[in-house]
C-alpha cells in the first residue's frame, strides 16, 4: 500500500526539468501552461492573492460542509510550512493538523499523540502496514514515518474545523478513498505551492535551502511534481518570497478567506487583504501585474 512516488517516477522528473529549462519561465500557471498544457486550466481572481484556482473546482462553491480536509503540498523551500504557521497564527481555531506516525524513539521534550504518534519499534509499525493502517508511509534511512488512519480519525473528532493534512501528492487519492468511505459531509481541497521565481533562480534557492539532501534526487522529484500538480491539484499557491513585503500574510489571508467560505458552521470572520479593493478585470496579465505591485 506504499505511496510514495517511486525512483522511476522521481527520475523522470529530470525531462521535465531540462524541458523547462530551456525556456526559464516563472514558475506560474501562465508561464508553465506554454511548457505543460495542464496548467491552462488554472486562472488567477483579482480579489484573491496569489491564488490560481481551477475551473473544476468552482463546483463545490454553492455547497456548505461540516469539516474539510485541507491538504497542503508543494516544491521543496517553496514556503509551505511557513504559509501553515502563519495561517495558524492568524487563525489559531481553524486548523487541527494531523499527527505522523513513527518507528523511531521519542526525542527530549516530543510528546506521544502531540508531536508524533510514536510505535514501539520498526516491527509493530510494519505490523500496521500490513493490515492497511496507513493512508501513506516512507522509509527515511531505518526510521519510517506515515500518516495512520487513526490520526484522521482523531482529527474528525477535534472542534477546529479544517483538517491540515501535509502528505505527497501520491497519497492523496488513498486519502480522498479512506474519507469518501466515511460517508460524511466533508470537502477534500488539494493546493500546490509554487514559489513565485524562474526555475533557474528557484534551482538556486533549492541549493542553498536543501543543504542536507541528496540534491540531485530532490530536483528530479521537483520535475515530476511540476508535471504532475496540475493533473491533481485544486488550486496553486503562487508564494511571492520577499522579507520586506507581508507577501506571507497577504497569501495566508487569502488562503483562510477561501478555506472559510465553504464551511457550514464557522465563527471567524474574513480577513481584508490589500487586494479587496483592486479594479476588477479578467485579464491574467493585469491580475499578475497588480499582484506584483502590492506592498
Amino acid at each position: 500500500m506504499k505511496s510514495n512516488i517511486s525512483q522511476k517516477e522521481i527520475n523522470s522528473g529530470k525531462i521535465i526539468i531540462n524541458l523547462v529549462k530551456k525556456t526559464n519561465p516563472l514558475l506560474s500557471p501562465h508561464s508553465l501552461k506554454k511548457i505543460i498544457p495542464e496548467y491552462k486550466y488554472f486562472l488567477p481572481h483579482i480579489n484573491q492573492y496569489g491564488l490560481w484556482i481551477s475551473s473544476h473546482f468552482n463546483k463545490n462553491k454553492n455547497k456548505k460542509y461540516d469539516k474539510i480536509i485541507f491538504l497542503l503540498n508543494g516544491l521543496a523551500a517553496s514556503g509551505k510550512d511557513s504559509l501553515y504557521y502563519e495561517i495558524t497564527k492568524l487563525a489559531p481555531s481553524l486548523l487541527f493538523k494531523t499527527i505522523t506516525g513513527t518507528s523511531r524513539l521519542p526525542r527530549e521534550n516530543e510528546k506521544n499523540g502531540i508531536d508524533y504518534l510514536f510505535y514501539k519499534n520498526k516491527s509493530e509499525f510494519k505490523k500496521d502496514i500490513t493490515k492497511g493502517e496507513f493512508i501513506e508511509y516512507i522509509k527515511r534511512g531505518e526510521t519510517y514515518y506515515g500518516l495512520p488512519k487513526k490520526s484522521l480519525e482523531l482529527a474528525l473528532k477535534q472542534p477546529k474545523p479544517i483538517i491540515y493534512c501535509q502528505i505527497e501528492m501520491s497519497g492523496w487519492k488513498k486519502l480522498e478513498e479512506y474519507i469518501f468511505s466515511l460517508d460524511k459531509n466533508i470537502l477534500i481541497i488539494r493546493s500546490f505551492v509554487l514559489p513565485y521565481m524562474t526555475l533557474t533562480n528557484y534551482l538556486e534557492w533549492l541549493i542553498q535551502n536543501r543543504i542536507n539532501d541528496e540534491i540531485t534526487s530532490r530536483i528530479n522529484k521537483s520535475g515530476w511534481e511540476i508535471k504532475i500538480a496540475p493533473t491533481m491539484a485544486d488550486f496553486f499557491i503562487s508564494n511571492r518570497i520577499n522579507s520586506n513585503i507581508p507577501t506571507l500574510t497577504y497569501s495566508a489571508k487569502t488562503i483562510v478567506n477561501l478555506l472559510i467560505s465553504f464551511l457550514k458552521s464557522n465563527k471567524i470572520k474574513k480577513f481584508s487583504t490589500p487586494t479587496d479593493n483592486l479594479k476588477p478585470t479578467l485579464s491574467v496579465v493585469k491580475i499578475v501585474e497588480s499582484h506584483n505591485s502590492l506592498v
